[in-house]
């Protein structure tokens, strides 16, 4: 089985910038975390159940990657 985690990448939608890169956990994202969008992501996250996407709202885009890690027997 495969085990994997998460980085995800936070632009504003509106300006364009950058707020997070490559990140691997959400808790880092602050205030934005009670945003219901960052809410809906990061129980997905929790529950394995995001692929490789991009997810928009009409504020943020969030681009969620796959990172691998061992294979576990």
């Amino acid at each position: 089985m495969n085990d994997f985690s998460y980085k995800y990448t936070i632009i504003s939608k509106n300006s364009g910038k950058t707020f997070f890169r490559e990140i691997m956990d959400l808790s880092k994202i602050g205030v934005l975390l009670k945003d219901v969008f960052f809410e809906y992501i990061a129980i997905e996250a929790q529950m394995k159940r995001l692929g490789e996407c991009k997810l928009e709202n009409e504020d943020y885009i969030c681009i969620v990657k796959l990172t691998r890690g061992k294979i576990v027997a």
